[in-house]
């Protein structure tokens, strides 16, 4: 099972009230969820892969967890778009086309997949594998709570 993590509103609030006081604060709510759940694996599908190396993504995990982050989700730039008649179109569910073309490009393509992100928008409406932050709060566990139901949806069928 792959679970596709954004940062900025999921591992922390979007708008914290001070920049660095709140960053990653809800990073060990997620660290216990998955050490509770050996199965799943982590790929970064957040905007920070645009600004940041992997290794340095891959470090804010806890020692016995890092393995566990498979990578990043490719960045789709406008260059990707060129065989629409010259122009781009508008990128409409960004972060789940870049999701799906991760997918496309593993060795698993199949896997159960869950996505955890504030951005709704990024992906097409009524996504089953979205999981939904509220961005000002950050993640949950509630949400992990849907993340499980999503996972487990997918493994039935």
């Amino acid at each position: 099972m792959i679970l596709f993590l954004d940062f900025d509103g999921v591992l922390h609030p979007a708008r914290p009230v001070a920049p660095d006081e709140l960053l990653f604060c809800r990073l060990p709510l997620l660290e216990a969820w998955l050490r509770e759940r050996p199965g799943v694996d982590v790929v970064i599908s957040s905007s920070w892969r645009e600004a940041h190396p992997l290794d340095e993504l891959v470090s804010y995990f806890a020692d016995d967890l890092k393995g566990r982050v498979l990578g990043a989700t490719p960045i789709i730039t406008s260059d990707d778009w060129a065989q629409y008649d010259g122009g781009p179109p508008p990128l409409r569910f960004r972060r789940e086309i870049e999701i799906r073309r991760w997918q496309h490009q593993s060795a698993a393509p199949w896997r159960p997949w869950a996505a955890l992100d504030d951005q709704p928008w990024l992906f097409a409406p009524f996504c089953e594998s979205l999981v939904a932050c509220d961005g000002d709060t950050g993640l949950t566990t509630r949400n992990l709570k849907d993340v499980d139901a999503v996972l487990e949806r997918q493994q039935a069928r």
